[in-house]
């Protein structure tokens, strides 16, 4: 039974986090508990349960006696996580360095080369993806479980990728920059340059500019 429950609030969790992520919700939209029951055919607890759940994990704020409504991020919010979320990649690179393999390396340059790909064919959604696992790769190398959460809790509040939103023109442009910075951080993990990873990663590649542009998405 308890395995049963634990599958529908998983089942929950990811119908809302895809709704999300792919612009169904809008920010500030409230969320119908009684929709989410009838288009998955469940009860109100684990529905409940999951909003909870997904309000603890930021992406739903949870108002008192009004319910659940997606949570906007706003320029000046996304500048305060940038801040905080730049030291805690730089940290994550410099604690990964010494521990990324050749195999590391190569998976760093193919992700590289793969969003390169992306956004010649205007795959922004792909790119998105790919630059996700490119950050992963050596995140996980860190050695630091703590670290990783905290920065996988703050990437939650950037989830919503809704590229229609800016102009082909500019987004072409900032992902091609974006790019060419992930192509500077596989050059400082080849040369294994631990401090000059930190110090690029928190401050070029999480940036201020790098916060208006998670704004727009």
């Amino acid at each position: 039974m308890t395995n049963e429950y634990r599958s529908l609030k998983g089942h929950v969790y990811d119908y809302i986090v895809d709704l999300i992520d792919g612009g169904a919700l809008a920010d500030d939209h409230k969320i119908s508990e009684q929709q989410i029951c009838e288009a998955l055919g469940v009860s109100r607890t684990p529905v409940r349960e999951a909003l909870i759940q997904l309000a603890s994990d930021g992406y739903l704020e949870n108002v008192p006696r009004k319910g659940f409504y997606v949570k906007s991020v706003t320029e000046d919010s996304a500048r305060e996580i940038v801040e905080v979320i730049g030291p805690l990649d730089g940290r994550a690179a410099l604690l990964a360095v010494d521990r990324m393999t050749d195999e590391d390396l190569a998976q760093l340059q193919f992700l590289h080369g793969s969003m390169e790909l992306a956004i010649e064919k205007r795959l922004y959604k792909k790119y998105d993806d790919l630059q996700r696992d490119f950050h992963a790769c050596y995140m996980e190398k860190c050695g630091n479980a703590r670290l990783v959460e905290l920065i996988r809790q703050l990437n939650r509040c950037f989830m919503k990728r809704e590229y229609a939103r800016v102009a082909e023109s500019d987004l072409d442009g900032l992902l091609r920059q974006a790019n060419d910075e992930h192509a500077e951080i596989v050059r400082l993990f080849e040369s294994r340059d631990g401090a000059g990873l930190q110090r690029y990663i928190r401050d070029v590649h999480w940036s201020d500019d790098n916060a208006k542009f998670l704004v727009w998405q």
